[in-house]
């Protein structure tokens, strides 16, 4: 197993894409056994993804692309304006509530941070917020694309750890509201220390306007969750609407999306969903090597031996996530760590559905931070800005997420009062 990870090390140090990096890996972990064919290899990555609940994933993709097509950003961005514009530092916080919106649409933190930051960041330039300021908020913000449902590592970890996809995307509304929450307070501090301007306070009109004019794509999440709690659908099923209700909202409603725009977003939804579908695939080879091998229960079993204080444990387990997170994407970290990670916290009472949102809550946190957080590149892109002179402004902003991690780690009401109250 020491060579199975070190292979992994090389292999991700050679630039080597994660996915293909835990396939090799995971291959000549098979081969080094000798008496397990090759063929299971071939047959574990077929197994994994050949999931109905799986479907899920390219259908929120398609969905967020043809809502952001659709013209729904620029809707949404303007709604968030009249709403919070006017508070000091009112384009920040307009940033983090545009985020909190597309959140609830999308289902893809990456795409959050494309539509908004394209936007916003250049906005925020020119009103003097600064390029670091505005390229970290927005990547920060960005991150709560998948804290708040629909969530496609949310769907990842359901299916890994055989846990409800609706109780969890009723979970993750609070803690996505609390780190919203906290990312206005930090960007109302640095509005008032460095002289950010407010922007001009909206009418009534104005804001009902906007409101009327962006309740179409609202309205998304209302159909979604209610279709799952009303048991109308399934989260699978409710992915598949979300694509219809796109369509028809971004041709008949919106009248941004034309037929001729279909087979472009068609297919850049199915590459997308062909990377994130490797790397579930590629992850279950290794994923089966450990479990084969017993390395969730000899973990288990050591973490047990050292302390049984279910405190430091969790402490001990969020320092491994938020590292986990620095250097792996969302989907290959969910599948790796969960079958390891599960069985203890469940051993000391921990809800799957609390995990689940502790261990989104900390990859989405790993999304902003060097080496490899994809909304950090998003943003850093953007604003045209190198990741390594963003790092000073990101730190209060990684604070106050790591601040709200500790709060729903250790005060499990925070994401269970919803799905308790709604699916018990």
């Amino acid at each position: 197993m020491a060579i199975l990870f070190l292979l992994l090390a090389v292999f991700c140090l050679m630039g080597l894409p994660v996915a293909f990096a835990i396939a090799l890996a995971s291959t000549y972990g098979v081969i080094s056994a000798g008496n397990i064919p090759l063929m299971v290899v071939v047959q574990r990555m077929f197994t994994q993804i050949d999931s109905f609940p799986l479907m899920a994933v390219p259908f929120f993709m398609l969905a967020g692309n043809l809502m952001d097509r659709g013209g729904i950003s620029l809707k949404i961005i303007n709604f968030a304006s009249n709403l919070v514009g006017h508070i000091r530092g009112g384009l920040a916080m307009v940033s983090v509530v545009a985020s909190m919106f597309f959140a609830g649409i999308s289902g893809s933190a990456s795409a959050d941070s494309a539509a908004i930051g394209s936007v916003l960041i250049p906005a925020m330039e020119k009103k003097n917020y600064g390029k670091s300021f505005a390229a970290s908020l927005t990547a920060t913000a960005g991150s709560i694309g998948v804290i708040i449902p629909p969530s496609i590592p949310m769907v990842i970890y359901a299916i890994t750890g055989s846990v409800s996809i609706g109780k969890l995307f009723l979970g993750g509304y609070i803690p996505g509201l609390m780190i919203g929450l906290g990312l206005m307070a930090v960007s109302f501090y640095f509005a008032i220390t460095r002289g950010y301007p407010a922007e001009p306070r909206a009418s009534l009109k104005s804001l009902w306007k906007s409101f009327v004019e962006s309740i179409w794509a609202l309205l998304m999440v209302v159909i979604i969750m209610g279709g799952i709690l009303t048991g109308a659908f399934t989260a699978t099923e409710a992915s598949v609407v979300a694509v219809v209700y796109a369509i028809i909202v971004g041709m008949f409603v919106y009248k941004q999306l034309k037929l001729s725009d279909l087979p472009r977003i068609f297919i850049e939804s199915g590459v997308t969903t062909a990377v994130v579908m490797f790397c579930v695939a590629a992850t279950a080879i290794l994923s089966w090597i450990l479990t084969n091998q017993q390395v969730p229960v000899k973990m288990a079993a050591a973490i047990l031996a050292i302390t049984q204080n279910p405190i430091i444990i969790l402490i001990l387990i969020n320092i491994i996530l938020l590292f986990l997170g620095t250097i792996l994407d969302t989907t290959p970290a969910i599948i790796l760590i969960v079958p390891i990670l599960l069985p203890i916290v469940t051993k000391l009472g921990v809800d799957p559905i609390h995990f689940g949102l502790i261990t989104v809550t900390n990859l989405a946190i790993g999304m902003s931070t060097p080496p490899v957080g994809i909304t950090l590149f998003v943003s850093s892109g953007i604003a045209n800005l190198p990741m390594s002179k963003m790092l000073k402004s990101l730190v209060p902003f990684w604070a106050v997420m790591v601040f709200i991690l500790g709060l729903i780690t250790f005060v499990p009401g925070i994401t269970m009062y919803l799905p308790n109250k709604f699916m018990p």
